[in-house]
């Protein structure tokens, strides 16, 4: 409290507390360490590397999420292709990212702690809004500090000055008004207070009313509004994330060989991996993506396309061979299989890999094996065809095949011509994903945000009024430490 001798200053440091408040404040504590930048930034970067983990590791089909014993079948294959690495990241859920429960716990964890974060931004935005209101305060006696409740720590100083009221107000709104962007002043008539009323003649008035200089400065009154956007953007772009995870359905059919089908009803697609002739003894392999009425006829060619709100993803992938007769008798046929056809479609996943096909009406088989051209295209690998006649183990004819080509096959009945075809294997991917229009108000609401943190939101609280002997007593509230010492000095060092 101020005295009446000689000037008296005091400095006090987070005024808002009471003397009731226990010693310990474990929900202050608990509220500054879900504050605290580092857990947030800590689980946003383990959240982003899963997302990118995502992209590099192969993630489960959609589809054999319902089929258990295949789902299992597939995680084994896939964590002992990996190596070492492999259990770990079947262990963690990296190979279903999205559906992973480690990923969900980091999720909403990150959403709780945005929610605190938008909270303390929005409790901070109102209660710099209230400032004016504050600074109309009258139900207190002159001399005492306007209440001012913070959710960070407040600094106020108090000193008797032996200047006028106005002048000190004067000297505080030139120094303020050299970074504030909004400023107010106002002189009220408060209630003195018991020093204030000493000299008064009690039998003229007991508690005459005086006149209180007040100012408030603000720095960054739009900042404080804009910043809760940018933890509630963060919000809603988790929250798109998640409720993907739940409604979104992923198909991924094995590659697709010519002229093989893939659907899924789920998401009511279908693909056709077609062989068209636009002339005479020329292919033209394409893939028609079906959905309901809809169809589209899609070159071999990496890309996406949307169909009735199904994302389709294509890519050529691993070299196949296609094997058809010339004249279109159905003849060839492979290992196990009783019916025949024109047209054979032959996959190789690998280099080293091979394939067989037989022409049972001729009695006459053929090993096709896939060589790696030392070249980083696959396209660019080769094909070994060695054709054996009956039941002798020798090769009875050899060739290469690079690009299409015609062969006429030696068999028991005569020459058979046979083309040959090399034409890539076919990765497609179906999707449904939540519509792009989302994206916008988030992305809005994520640069409106990061526009409220470009200066630090700050304000200052004066108030001046008369103080027995012909002096003033000054008080300032702020956070702004470097603007209280600068206006100490000022004022201090004002001509009295």
């Amino acid at each position: 409290m101020i005295e009446t001798n000689p000037p008296v200053r005091d400095t006090v440091d987070e005024s808002d507390a009471t003397s009731a408040q226990p010693a310990w404040d474990w929900f202050g504590a608990l509220w500054a360490a879900l504050l605290d930048p580092r857990p947030l930034v800590l689980i946003a970067a383990l959240l982003l590397a899963s997302i990118l983990l995502s992209v590099r590791v192969p993630q489960m089909p959609g589809q054999l999420r319902g089929e258990p014993l295949a789902a299992d079948r597939w995680l084994a294959t896939m964590s002992e292709t990996l190596g070492a690495g492999g259990p770990l990241l079947r262990a963690s859920g990296m190979f279903d990212v999205l559906h992973s429960p480690l990923f969900h716990l980091l999720l909403w964890t990150a959403i709780f702690l945005l929610l605190v974060h938008t909270a303390h931004t929005t409790w901070i935005a109102l209660y710099f809004r209230r400032l004016s209101a504050v600074l109309d305060n009258t139900s207190l006696q002159g001399g005492d500090p306007l209440p001012v409740t913070m959710p960070f720590g407040v600094m106020r100083w108090r000193a008797a000055l032996p200047a006028p009221p106005v002048a000190l107000s004067a000297a505080i709104a030139a120094q303020v008004s050299s970074w504030a962007t909004h400023l107010e002043q106002r002189t009220l008539r408060v209630l003195p207070s018991a020093p204030q009323s000493d000299g008064v003649d009690a039998a003229v008035d007991a508690s005459p009313p005086i006149l209180e200089e007040r100012l408030l400065g603000v720095r960054g009154l739009l900042e404080t509004t804009l910043r809760p956007l940018l933890p509630a953007g963060m919000i809603l772009a988790l929250l798109l994330v998640w409720w993907y995870s739940l409604i979104g359905h992923q198909f991924t059919p094995d590659p697709l060989l010519p002229g093989a089908r893939a659907s899924d009803a789920v998401l009511g697609v279908t693909f056709e991996y077609a062989l068209t002739y636009p002339q005479p003894g020329v292919i033209g392999p394409v893939l028609k993506a079906n959905k309901g009425e809809m169809q589209r006829v899609l070159p071999l060619m990496r890309g996406d396309v949307t169909i009735d709100g199904v994302i389709v993803s294509l890519q050529p992938g691993a070299p196949s061979l296609l094997v058809r007769t010339l004249d279109g008798a159905p003849l060839l046929a492979q290992p196990g299989q009783s019916a025949t056809a024109a047209v054979l479609g032959l996959g190789f996943p690998s280099p080293s890999s091979e394939q067989t096909l037989i022409l049972p009406q001729h009695g006459v088989g053929m090993r096709i094996i896939r060589q790696d051209n030392a070249t980083t295209s696959a396209a660019d690998d080769s094909f070994v065809v060695e054709v054996f006649q009956g039941d002798s183990e020798q090769p009875a004819q050899r060739f290469t095949v690079r690009d299409s080509q015609v062969e006429r096959i030696q068999t028991p009945l005569g020459e058979m011509p046979l083309g040959f075809v090399p034409v890539p294997m076919l990765q497609v991917q179906a999707y449904s994903a939540p519509s792009h229009w989302l994206l916008l108000p988030i992305a809005l609401l994520l640069m409106a945000g990061a526009l409220g943190f470009r200066r630090h939101p700050t304000f200052l609280l004066a108030q001046a009024g008369p103080w027995p002997i012909e002096r003033s007593v000054v008080i300032i509230q702020t956070d702004h430490i470097v603007a209280l010492e600068t206006l100490r000095r000022v004022i201090e060092a004002e001509p009295q």
